[in-house]
């Protein structure tokens, strides 16, 4: 086996742990939202719809994260073209979604709130980048930089997801 396999199969139980998590909170989103499907679907409750939504993103990021790492024998160029896909693909639907929640005229929270909530994802999609060029030119010193990233990206939107719930469970206006 290829060093650089070796050093990425070194990694096997981290992602398996990182991802079962993600797994297992994106599920428990999926039900919150599904049993609340009234509320999120209201006009006046754009901005909960585009918060699941970066939500729901992040989590299944680091799933896809976690499940690129467990392919056996991975070479630089496909680990890298892969965390360059996902980190591109996420950082691009990160930022559309700032932009739109933006636009929003009613919101839950202030628009410092929704910076921050969309702000650490995005630094670590961008880091996440920064690290597959590095995967891409052959270093493997990149991949201990992934940890903060999963960290940051689990932690953000555990967070989003309680406030989430939240916000849910609060009365209507209409009621």
């Amino acid at each position: 086996m290829q060093p650089f396999a070796l050093a990425v199969d070194s990694w096997h139980d981290f992602y398996i742990m990182v991802g079962t998590a993600a797994a297992t909170l994106v599920g428990l989103l999926f039900v919150s939202l599904s049993l609340n499907v009234e509320v999120v679907t209201r006009k006046e409750n754009a901005d909960l719809r585009l918060l699941a939504g970066q939500t729901f993103t992040t989590f299944l990021c680091v799933v896809m994260f976690a499940v690129v790492f467990l392919i056996p024998s991975q070479a630089p160029l496909g680990l890298g073209l892969s965390l360059l896909g996902i980190g591109g693909y996420a950082l691009y639907r990160t930022v559309s979604q700032f932009l739109e929640t933006r636009g929003e005229q009613t919101r839950q929270w202030g628009s410092g709130l929704v910076a921050r909530r969309f702000a650490i994802p995005s630094l670590c999609f961008v880091v996440l980048i920064i690290i597959a060029v590095s995967v891409l030119l052959g270093y493997t010193v990149g991949l201990y930089w992934l940890v903060p990233v999963m960290i940051g990206l689990i932690l953000a939107a555990s967070r989003n997801a309680w406030d989430l719930l939240l916000q849910l469970r609060q009365p209507s206006v209409e009621s």
